[in-house]
């Protein structure tokens, strides 16, 4: 997979702990979780559309860790803690 390039966005840059315990929050640290309803995918259980906007293709669970990592701080920058209803309030 291409390298990915990450500009900082509007909302800055959160640092690794928060993004832990985002993950944490989001899917237990499981970079291949899946959602009860099937909807929500990957470490920050991303929706497809939603992984589209931010580059993503295919299955984010099928994406490797850094790739996850790199399209949800890609998301941070543009949306904030938005995306993450429930578990966005780690990363304020």
């Amino acid at each position: 997979r291409a390298v990915i390039a990450i500009e900082e966005g509007s909302y800055g840059v959160a640092p690794p702990e928060k993004w832990e315990a985002l993950r944490f929050c989001e899917s237990t640290n499981d970079y291949r979780a899946i959602s009860p309803s099937g909807k929500y995918r990957g470490a920050y259980q991303f929706d497809l559309e939603t992984w589209a906007t931010v580059g993503g293709t295919g299955d984010p669970i099928d994406a490797p860790v850094e790739e996850q990592d790199a399209r949800a701080r890609e998301l941070y920058a543009r949306r904030g803690h938005q995306p993450w209803p429930k578990c966005g309030r780690f990363l304020q």
